[in-house]
């Protein structure tokens, strides 16, 4: 966590407040989703939205200063190969363990949403992702000169989203492109809210979250009044500005670990949860021991596995890069 002081702030409490570094948020994020999954509380979804917001802007901002707005082939095999690798060794893993038969879907990662073959238990995003980023590129042009116009028509995209998950069960861009083209709207239009922006923001989110503690959708044991991402949506919209925030501030190697490590903790959790609370009950102790197991696997596969191939990914499809003019 960092202390950060509002440029041009001048009474004493005005300027102080804690925000995470990029790298830490979204690690906190991943571990929101293995709380929720270890528990009664409803968090997972939300801690997802946010994420989804993040891949917005990290992805627009990538196609555009690493990519210049143009590789399109490279753009495309580096952020698949920054999924794929990772989720192909954690799926045979978490098959093997688990007993799960493996289908074509497994492999290509693209359809796993609707589908439900998905032995990690939580891949549905990682294909809604891989949807996001084939669209971006296509998106960036029009974000640019209206973002707001292209704003509300991925509302309008979210309501047949919305209808084709509930009716068919298929998963798609459209339910979630908001949540996306919020985070790309914020590189695209340089949002950088200040620091008394981040402090009211975090005061709403929190009374948002004291309200929905007053509905079902904060726990799992009471059935939703309607589809939970809907509320979910509105729930995350307060903390957007402390988000972009968090985005301002430079991240030190060791913020940029944690952030990476995330993916591997986000992947891995829910097999080991699931394995070891079939195997000796659901207790709080065998849930917490789950929690340890996966944190411990999340940093080895990382260092070992996620990291190289990462590097690697960087080297080839990153370099060399196009040319600038004088």
């Amino acid at each position: 966590m960092t202390q950060q002081r509002a440029i041009g702030a001048h009474s004493p409490g005005q300027a102080l407040t804690i925000i995470p570094p990029p790298g830490a948020f979204r690690l906190t994020l991943a571990f929101a989703v293995v709380v929720s999954h270890a528990s009664a509380l409803d968090i997972g979804r939300l801690a997802v939205l946010l994420f989804f917001f993040l891949s917005g802007y990290w992805t627009a901002r990538i196609w555009q200063e690493k990519f210049d707005g143009q590789r399109l082939g490279r753009f495309y095999l580096s952020r698949y190969w920054r999924v794929a690798p990772l989720y192909l060794l954690i799926t045979l893993l978490a098959a093997a363990v688990r007993g799960w038969p493996l289908h074509w879907d497994n492999f290509t990662l693209l359809g796993v949403g609707s589908t439900d073959h998905d032995p990690t238990g939580v891949s549905w995003s990682l294909d809604v992702e891989l949807q996001f980023y084939f669209l971006l590129p296509l998106l960036m042009p029009a974000l640019g000169r209206r973002p707001v116009l292209m704003l509300l028509a991925s509302l309008a995209l979210a309501v047949g989203g919305w209808w084709l998950d509930v009716r068919y069960g298929i998963t798609t861009i459209a339910k979630y492109l908001p949540a996306f083209l919020l985070g790309s709207m914020t590189y695209v239009t340089a949002w950088k809210p200040s620091v008394r922006s981040a402090n009211i923001s975090l005061a709403l989110f929190i009374a948002f979250t004291a309200l929905t503690a007053l509905t079902p959708f904060l726990s799992k044991k009471a059935p939703d009044p309607f589809d939970q991402d809907i509320w979910d949506f509105l729930w995350m919209l307060p903390l957007l500005p402390y988000v972009a925030h968090s985005l301002t501030i430079k991240s030190s190697r060791l913020d940029r670990d944690f952030g990476n490590l995330s993916f591997p903790l986000y992947l891995i959790h829910f097999a080991t949860i699931t394995v070891l609370t079939k195997a000796f009950g659901s207790g709080l102790v065998v849930k917490a021991g789950a929690i340890t197991l996966a944190c411990a696997l999340a940093v080895l596969v990382y260092v070992l596995f996620d990291r190289p191939m990462d590097r690697l990914r960087v080297k080839v499809t990153e370099w060399p890069r196009a040319a600038k003019p004088a």
